[in-house]
């Protein structure tokens, strides 16, 4: 249902007169053909979303499935079908599809399903509804948030609690530790999609919205995480040598770089952007490989004042993520493409 007279793509424009109800409240009639085929009947509840100057009404949102389709004739998205899942599992979405003009190629076919095992391996089906197109199915974990952030809370105190045993008995191995991160990640994921799920408003503004709510907590990190570093490097640059003074300061110049792209990429957004100052910053953080070799060549203030850069630019690349997930939905999400099409509901 519109406010406007202008009917959206495949609907029919309705008038409808404003009523008083009482002395402050104004009401309109819903359609009977419309209520009687959704099922509505007097004291059912509907979702009425606020979309600028429209009012979108959805009967039984929470019974309705919400998904996102993509088209792959963008290479760009070909690039990142991975993050493109992956932000539509955070959303909520039900159903995801990825369709094409031809033959979808198998390649790609392998890794949408190594992104759904990389994301939640349990509850993401992944199949050929037609040579063309790829469906992805999405079912939702059983829980609440609050029940749900508890056990996430109890399991991360038990990693903690076993990193302490190994410092005293050194029994923890690589594959013990890469085993626990995967669970605790997948047990974050989780989390996140039982809170969005908490809406059923449709792949509208409110989605990206929470997107950008994300990275704007994540920069507060950054900006904690900075000040932190300043501090250090006021008291410790006297005693770093020149050449790690020029190391230190060309890090810093790669991250500021790096974040002066992410910004220039969000409105509008760009992929492109997004993605150049994703790799920026991977020259910071690929000193992680080395980072023992360092350490060994370097003085104790350096790598001190190292460590607190490699801190700064997780935090960031993480903050950088999360808007090429927003630039990649936005641009190329097809129930993004118009203001119409925002809250475009499919059953199953």
């Amino acid at each position: 249902m519109e406010s406007s007279h202008e009917a959206p793509p495949g609907g029919r424009a309705l008038s409808r007169k404003v009523q008083r109800l009482g002395s402050s409240s104004l009401i309109i009639t819903l359609p009977r053909e419309w209520a009687r085929s959704h099922g509505l009947r007097a004291g059912s509840l509907v979702t009425v979303v606020e979309d600028g100057d429209r009012l979108v009404v959805v009967p039984g949102a929470n019974d309705r499935a919400l998904s996102a389709s993509f088209s792959l004739r963008h290479i760009n998205l070909c690039r990142h079908l991975g993050r493109a899942l992956f932000c539509a599992y955070l959303s909520g979405v039900d159903r995801v599809s990825f369709y094409s003009n031809r033959p979808v190629r198998q390649d790609l076919l392998e890794r949408l399903s190594e992104a759904a095992r990389a994301v939640d391996e349990e509850h993401i089906g992944v199949s050929l509804s037609s040579p063309y197109e790829v469906e992805l199915l999405i079912e939702d974990p059983v829980g609440d948030v609050t029940s749900s952030l508890a056990n996430y809370g109890r399991s991360l105190a038990m990693a903690i609690s076993r990193l302490s045993e190994h410092v005293v008995n050194n029994n923890m191995g690589e594959a013990e530790l890469e085993s626990m991160y995967r669970d605790l990640r997948a047990q974050a994921f989780r989390l996140l999609r039982i809170g969005s799920k908490g809406f059923h408003m449709g792949l509208s503004q409110d989605h990206l919205s929470r997107l950008l709510m994300a990275g704007i907590g994540l920069m507060v990190l950054a900006n904690d995480a900075y000040y932190v570093l300043a501090k250090d490097v006021l008291s410790l640059v006297g005693s770093m040598s020149e050449s790690e003074r020029e190391r230190l300061r060309f890090l810093l110049q790669v991250l500021e770089v790096s974040l002066v792209t992410t910004s220039a990429g969000v409105d509008p957004p760009s992929v492109k952007k997004e993605e150049d100052a994703y790799y920026k910053l991977k020259m910071v953080l690929d000193i992680e490989d080395q980072l023992s070799d360092v350490v060994r060549a370097s003085g104790p203030a350096f790598s001190y004042v190292l460590a607190k850069v490699l801190d700064l630019a997780r935090i960031v690349k993480n903050f950088e993520e999360t808007l090429l997930c927003y630039a990649i939905f936005k641009k190329y999400s097809e129930n993004e493409q118009g203001t119409e099409e925002a809250f475009q509901l499919r059953e199953r």
